[in-house]
């Protein structure tokens, strides 16, 4: 029986996967150009929408997502990725781990300062820093994005911690608009951000290795 390596675990057409992450990042090079516009309509209404609904069970729901996506939800996560990879030896899922939430937090600061869109008005906390992407949303979409490729196998039951994946950064992107800290766009701009780098950096990387 052949042996399976590493990048056939990570990825089954890492190349799809890299185009795929590669047009997503353009489309948030689109969204920022666009956005320093102002508020687009969608952003208003869902805001609105978001007003609507305040109630302290939800916000308490949103604060919890706050804080995953702070340092003191952000640092035990990587030591626990960190560990596990290293005892195991799989070298290359540790490397891509760490540059694409490297490369995330990266770039979407440098995207923060070159954009320097207005956060929405009367946000229930006050972060620092502009609106557009979404900090936290690109960490969700990186970070979930990543450990799903990263911790499982390539067939029908990754179908199924991709889905939870997906409810975790629609649920990190919901919770910064709850909190009157970004607009919608903000958000999806993030989530898209996160997600294309990851699977820039995993396909491009198993791609890579499985060509040598």
């Amino acid at each position: 029986m052949r042996r399976t390596n590493e990048s056939e675990k990570l990825l089954e057409r890492p190349l799809r996967a890299f185009w795929l992450g590669l047009a997503l990042l353009g489309l948030v090079a689109v969204m920022a150009s666009v956005v320093p516009m102002g508020p687009l309509a969608i952003d208003e209404r869902w805001s609105e929408a978001m007003r609507d609904i305040e109630g302290p069970l939800l916000k308490d729901l949103a604060l919890f997502f706050d804080a995953l996506g702070r340092g003191v939800g952000r640092v035990p996560l990587y030591v626990a990725v960190g560990l596990v990879l290293v005892l195991a030896r799989r070298w290359l899922s540790l490397v891509c781990f760490a540059v694409v939430e490297v490369s995330t937090s990266l770039s979407s600061a440098l995207l923060k300062a070159a954009v320097g869109r207005p956060r929405p008005p009367d946000g229930l906390i006050h972060p620092l820093g502009s609106s557009f992407p979404s900090g936290h949303a690109a960490y969700a979409g990186a970070t979930c994005v990543a450990l799903v490729l990263t911790f499982t196998a390539v067939g029908p039951r990754r179908r199924w911690w991709s889905a939870l994946a997906a409810v975790g950064i629609v649920g990190m992107a919901w919770s910064r608009t709850y909190l009157q800290v970004h607009w919608l766009s903000d958000v999806v701009g993030g989530s898209m951000l996160g997600i294309g780098i990851a699977l820039v950096v995993f396909g491009g990387a198993a791609r890579v290795s499985a060509s040598r």
